[in-house]
Order: C-alpha cells, then structure tokens, then sequence
C-alpha cells in the first residue's frame, strides 16, 4: 500500500485533487529527494533534507522545513512494524517532492504557494546489491547545468539514457558528460578500484552530490583505500579492478559489463558490509543482504 501526505494529510489512494496549473506538473519546475526507511527510520535524514533544501534555495523555491517534518513523521506513523522488526526489518521509500506551486504564466514569473508531496512506498530488499550491466548513452550530462546538480524534476535526460539502455539489454545508463569524462548512472554515482584507489568523478564534472557517495568517501580510509575524485575516462572502467554504483535505496550495486565488455570482478563486500554497520548504527537493525 502507499500513503501521501498532501495538503496536511495523509491520502491512502494516489488519485487527488491537484492543480493542473502547478509547475512541477507543467514545466517540471520543482525538486525532489528519496530516502530508503528502515522500520521507522528514513537513512541519513538530515543529509538528504539538506541536499533538498541546498537544491529548493538555488532554484529560489521557498522550502519549509517545519513542513516536510510534519509530512515525514505524518506517513511514517502510518505504518505498523511487526514484532521482529531487528531481525526481520520493514523496508520503504520515502520520497519528497517540492514544487514552485501556481503561477502566472511565463517562465520568470513566482509561484503562489510552494506545493509538497510525500509517499511512501514498500521497498524490496533484494534489490540491494544486485549486479548491474552498463550501456553507455549517448546522451551527455552539461556540468553547467543546475539539473546536474541537484534533484530536481527535469528528469528526462536520465529516463531517456535509462530507456535507452534497456532498449539494448541493459540495466541502467553510462553518462559521460560534455567533455567525454565519465559523471553517473542514471540514478546512481559511479566508482571504479584500482589496487587501493578508490576513484569517483568530482561533482565539477556534473555529478549529483550522492548521500551514499559521501559516506563511502569518508569511510574509505577505514577500509583500506584512498579516495580520489578526478577526471575518468571510460576506458579506465574496462581496466579497473572493479567499478559499482551507488545511490541511497540500492546502496551498492557491482558492475559487471560496460557495452557488452566484462569488467574486473573485484568484490564489493567490505564496502556492503561497511554500509550495513552505519544502517544497523542508525536503525538497531540488520539487513539479510550479502
């Protein structure tokens, strides 16, 4: 079942009434962020409502944080969590999404009232971890762009690049930027390994700000392995000891083949079980992922 909190309240059905003049539905003018929830807990909270308030005051959206506090603990409330939930944890999605609202017509013009939406969904745990196949896309990421940088609803040239490699077989997009270096997946950053490097794009490539990424890039010292962000070019990928996605509801996902091309079959399992400490750290409990 999924719930919605609108307009103060939680809805059990997705059919709502909804201004069709809002922004986010007509010009994809608004952000969004997405948390994976363990019981009742969403995974590094404050990070992600940081990262959504960062993105609402560059695009000059009014964000109220009082509001999405009263919308997250809203749904979350909701939901009732069986008797084993340490050893047998409820998993969701939390999403949240901020629109400039109403507005006259005109791109420059303001919004009236900022509109929010938040769902939560049932999320399924073996998703976790799965290997992933890469095809690149041909579709380039402008390091320029603020849609590079933050979550926002101008998400087509991500749905594109990821129809574009399931078109071919695939499970997800390669985006290269402008300038031909590597910057993401289609929902995910991207991380190579060679020998103890630990190597990820820099954000000035038009790479999103991954909560998840932060926290591998923290912890890689405690592992063993020196963190870099530089330039990547793909052909490094093919040479690599091992490369992974990552992103906040699959954590991290190995990748074994870029453009039909078998890729190094270095083990990510020291970096899984890093992130499983952190969530049992957050949460008391203990995810069944490998």
């Amino acid at each position: 079942m999924s719930l919605l909190w609108l307009d103060g309240e939680v809805r059990f059905t997705n059919f709502q009434p909804f201004d069709l003049r809002d922004r986010g539905l007509l010009l994809g003018d608004g952000v969004f962020d997405t948390m994976l929830v363990v019981n009742h807990t969403p995974l590094w909270k404050d990070e992600h409502e940081k990262r959504m308030r960062t993105a609402a005051h560059a695009l000059g959206i009014l964000f109220d944080q009082s509001k999405l506090d009263t919308a997250i603990s809203a749904v979350l409330e909701r939901v009732t969590l069986p008797d084993n939930e340490l050893r047998n944890p409820m998993l969701h999605v939390l999403r949240l999404t901020l629109t400039r609202g109403v507005a006259q017509r005109g791109l420059a013009t303001e919004g009236t009232t900022p509109s929010l939406l938040a769902t939560l969904e049932p999320f399924d745990q073996g998703l976790i971890g799965s290997e992933v196949r890469l095809r690149t896309s041909k579709i380039r990421r402008n390091p320029t762009s603020p849609t590079a940088h933050h979550k926002t609803l101008s998400y087509l040239d991500n749905i594109l690049a990821a129809r574009e490699a399931a078109a071919q077989s695939a499970d997800d997009a390669l985006l290269l930027n402008t300038h031909g270096h590597v910057c993401c997946a289609s929902t995910a950053n991207v991380f190579l390994v060679e020998g103890e490097k630990l190597i990820t794009a820099p954000l000035s490539d038009g790479v999103l700000p991954g909560i998840v990424r932060d926290v591998i890039l923290r912890e890689a010292k405690s592992l063993g392995l020196k963190a870099e962000e530089r330039n990547i070019e793909p052909v490094e990928l093919l040479a690599a000891d091992s490369v992974f996605l990552t992103n906040s509801l699959r954590l991290i996902r190995p990748v074994t083949e870029l453009d039909g091309k078998s890729l190094g079959d270095g083990d990510t399992v020291a970096l899984l079980a890093l992130l499983k400490e952190k969530i049992h750290q957050q949460t008391g409990a203990n995810l069944a992922i490998a």
